[in-house]
C-alpha cells in the first residue's frame, strides 16, 4: 500500500509541475513585478514568505489529498480565463496591479480545477494563501492617515497637550508633527492581517472563532497605531522635544507593534483549540492510479488555454514592433495665444512643482486673470513615447511638501465635463487649489481608472490614442479663492486642449 500512494505521488506530481511551469511563463510579466515591488516597499516584504508557507501547508496535506477522489472541475476553466484577459490588458496597459491580482488568483484556481472540489477543500486555505501575495493594500494609507490623526487630536485634547491640526500636521507648542504616510501604519497593519490568518488557521478549529481573530488582527493595529502617534507626541510634549521627536519615534514605533504581536498570540493561545489528527483514508489508491489520465487531460487543456494567451500576447507585441499606423501618435500641448483673452509668461512658482515622467511635452508658468491674479498652470502630454500618462511615478504635487485636505469632481458649467479640485496645506501653512483632468484625443475624464482602460483597449485594438493632464493651481488667499479657481476654468477650459 505504501508503494502504491508513493506511486501516486509521483504521477500525480508530473501533471501539477507541468502546469507549475505554464504558470511561471505565461505569468511571468506579473510574477517579476511583484517581486520587485516586494524587494522595494517595506509594506509587503512578508510576501516573499507567503507562497514558501503555503507550499508547506499544501505538504502538510498530501495524504489528504491522495485519500479524495480527484475529479477535475472544468467549471472553474472560465475564471482561469478571466485572469489571463486581465493579466493581458494589465500587461499591455502597463497596470501592474491587474498583473500582480491576475497572476496570485490564476494559481490557487488552477490548482483547484485540476484537483477538483474535494481535494480542493482539503487545502482551502493554503490555496486562499497564496491570494496574500498580491501587493495590494497601500492604497488605504490616506484613510489610515485619517483615522489616526482623528483619534490622535482628542487623546492629545484630554491629556491637556494644546493641539492645533492642519490636515495631517499637528502643531503643540513644542513642535510640529506630520501623521505622514510611513505614520499610517499600513505597513503593521497588513503584517498583522497575514500574521492573523496564519494563527488563525494553526490555531483555531471553527470557522467562526478563525473570523474572529482575523478580525482582531485587523482592528488591534489600527488603534494601536492610533496610541502609538498619540504616545510620541505626549512624550515629545512631557520632554520638550528630547525624546521621540527624531529617530527615537522607529524605536519605540517597533518595539510597540513588537508588544502588540504579542498581546496578539496572549489571546489567540488563551482561546486556541486542539487539533486532532485526522486518519487517512487510503480505501481510494487504487482508483486513483486511473484517475491521473483525468489529471493529464485537464492539465493539457490548461496547457492549451497558456498557448492560446501567449500567442495573442506575441501578436500584440509583434504589431507594437512593426509600428502599424496609429492615431494622434505625434501630438503635443498647446495653448491657443491668439484666441485666449488673458496673458500668460513662463514664470514659475516656487512651491508648486507637479512631475510627470517621460512626458512627450510639458508647458509650465502663469497665466495672469482680468483681476491680475496669477493663475499657476501645468500640462504634460503623452504620445507615442514610454511614458505613462497615469502612473505611480506621476504625481501633482510633493507630498513630502504638501499635505492633501480634500478632493472632490465637480461638473463645469457646460456640464459635458467635469475637473477634480484639490486642497492641499503645507508644512508653513499655506493652503493651495489645484483643479486638474485628462484629456484622451479632446476627450476629458477626471478618473484615472478610466484613462488607464482607455488606453489599454485601444492598444489591445492595435491603436494608440494621445492624452494629457491639465492642471491649474491657485493659493487661497481668500475665502472664494477657490470659486475664482473653478470661474476661471468655466470661462477658459475652450482653450486648452490637445492637438496633433
Amino acid at each position: 500500500m505504501i508503494n502504491i500512494q508513493k506511486n501516486i505521488q509521483v504521477q500525480m506530481l508530473l501533471p501539477i509541475l507541468i502546469v507549475l511551469i505554464g504558470w511561471c511563463i505565461v505569468f511571468f510579466p506579473g510574477i517579476t513585478t511583484a517581486i520587485d515591488v516586494w524587494s522595494v516597499s517595506e509594506i509587503y516584504t512578508h510576501c516573499f514568505l507567503v507562497i514558501p508557507c503555503s507550499i508547506y501547508f499544501i505538504f502538510q496535506k498530501r495524504h489528504q489529498i491522495i485519500s479524495q477522489t480527484i475529479k477535475p472541475n472544468y467549471w472553474i476553466l472560465p475564471f482561469i480565463i478571466a485572469t489571463l484577459l486581465i493579466q493581458l490588458f494589465g500587461y499591455i496597459g502597463d497596470i501592474k496591479l491587474f498583473m500582480h491580482i491576475a497572476t496570485f488568483s490564476a494559481l490557487p484556481l488552477i490548482i483547484w480545477m485540476v484537483l477538483g472540489n474535494k481535494a480542493a477543500k482539503e487545502i482551502t486555505f493554503p490555496l486562499f494563501l497564496i491570494v496574500l501575495s498580491i501587493p495590494v493594500g497601500d492604497q488605504l494609507i490616506p484613510y489610515l492617515q485619517d483615522i489616526t490623526t482623528n483619534m490622535a487630536v482628542p487623546l492629545l485634547e484630554l491629556s491637556n497637550v494644546p493641539v492645533y491640526r492642519k490636515g495631517y500636521y499637528l502643531d503643540i507648542p513644542e513642535g510640529r508633527f506630520l501623521v505622514a504616510e510611513a505614520c499610517s501604519g499600513i505597513s503593521f497593519l497588513i503584517a498583522s492581517f497575514v500574521f492573523g490568518c496564519l494563527y488563525a488557521y494553526v490555531s483555531f478549529t471553527r470557522l467562526s472563532k478563525q473570523l474572529i481573530f482575523v478580525v482582531i488582527s485587523i482592528l488591534v493595529p489600527i488603534f494601536a497605531n492610533s496610541l502609538r502617534v498619540y504616545g510620541i507626541i505626549l512624550t515629545a510634549h512631557l520632554t520638550d522635544m528630547e525624546y521621540a521627536a527624531g529617530a527615537d519615534h522607529i524605536i519605540y514605533g517597533g518595539i510597540f507593534y513588537s508588544f502588540i504581536i504579542f498581546l496578539l498570540i496572549v489571546i489567540g493561545e488563551k482561546f486556541r483549540d486542539k487539533k486532532l489528527t485526522q486518519a487517512i483514508d487510503s480505501t481510494g489508491s487504487e482508483i486513483k492510479l486511473k484517475d491521473t489520465k483525468k489529471i493529464f487531460k485537464v492539465v493539457g487543456v490548461i496547457v492549451a488555454v497558456f498557448a492560446i494567451q501567449l500567442l495573442w500576447k506575441a501578436k500584440i507585441e509583434n504589431q507594437k514592433n512593426v509600428k502599424v499606423e496609429l492615431t494622434g501618435v505625434e501630438s503635443h500641448v498647446e495653448i491657443n495665444l491668439t484666441q485666449i483673452p488673458l496673458t500668460i509668461n513662463n514664470k514659475l512658482s516656487p512651491d508648486w512643482k507637479p512631475n510627470y515622467v517621460d512626458a512627450a511635452a510639458t508647458k509650465q508658468g502663469q497665466i495672469i486673470t482680468h483681476n491680475q491674479e496669477a493663475i499657476d498652470y501645468y500640462i504634460a502630454s503623452y504620445g507615442n513615447t514610454n511614458g505613462e500618462l497615469v502612473a505611480d511615478s506621476n504625481y501633482l504635487f510633493n507630498t513630502q511638501k504638501w499635505s492633501l485636505l480634500n478632493k472632490e469632481t465637480l461638473l463645469l458649467n457646460d456640464l459635458d465635463s467635469a475637473v477634480v479640485i484639490s486642497k492641499l496645506v503645507s508644512s508653513t501653512g499655506v493652503y493651495r487649489y489645484i483643479a486638474h483632468w485628462y484629456d484622451l484625443s479632446n476627450k476629458r475624464f477626471t478618473s484615472e481608472i478610466k484613462v488607464k482602460l482607455t488606453q489599454t483597449s485601444s492598444l489591445l485594438q492595435g491603436k494608440s490614442i494621445s492624452g494629457a493632464v491639465f492642471a491649474f493651481s491657485l493659493k487661497e488667499t481668500s475665502p472664494d479663492s477657490k470659486r475664482r479657481l473653478i470661474n476661471f476654468i468655466n470661462d477658459n477650459s475652450q482653450y486648452f486642449y490637445l492637438s496633433r
